[in-house]
């Protein structure tokens, strides 16, 4: 595997893999017409593009061999009321393609995470996760991550409640 930090030539790319990894995620669960309206408004290469400059934003893309196979990004952003440590990032996005589940992907893309993290002087990981996804929650409990409350998230036409999770670096 290989990991690299995006840049502007990688918004087409990074919009794909976004939407792929989305909708493998949630739309089975969710309403289509929900998950076609935040994949318009999160992932188009626009978006991307504004995230990947936004010096606030690390985007972090990951291959195998000359492949696209998970990307994640870590912002520096004001974390929910319910974590009151101070030196936090967040962990935004954190997406593996469904066909490399299972294939080790996960931990070597979440040491790269937390390196970044510590690197832009964090000392805590904060993420939100749709409360439903037990594979997800089951995940970050295993690798020290804790549940410390909840947060809204826009979806959508919906507002729904996210689970918070956070892990001392």
């Amino acid at each position: 595997m290989q990991f690299r930090r995006a840049t502007l030539a990688d918004a087409a790319a990074l919009a794909d893999i976004a939407r792929e990894t989305f909708v493998d995620t949630y739309g089975p669960y969710t309403d289509p017409e929900d998950v076609r309206l935040h994949c318009e408004k999160s992932f188009s290469v626009e978006q991307q593009s504004k995230e990947i400059a936004d010096p606030n934003y690390h985007v972090l893309l990951c291959y195998q061999d000359d492949q696209l196979i998970a990307f994640t990004q870590v912002v520096k952003r004001d974390p929910p009321e319910c974590i009151k440590q101070d030196n936090t990032i967040c962990l935004y996005r954190y997406y593996v393609k469904k066909a490399w589940h299972g294939k080790g992907i996960a931990t070597p893309l979440l040491e790269q995470i937390e390196q970044l993290a510590r690197d832009a002087g964090a000392n805590y990981l904060w993420l939100s996760m749709w409360a439903p996804n037990q594979r997800a929650k089951a995940y970050y409990l295993k690798v020290g991550f804790e549940e410390v409350g909840l947060m809204e998230y826009h979806f959508g036409t919906k507002v729904e409640q996210d689970l918070v999770l956070m892990k001392a670096l």
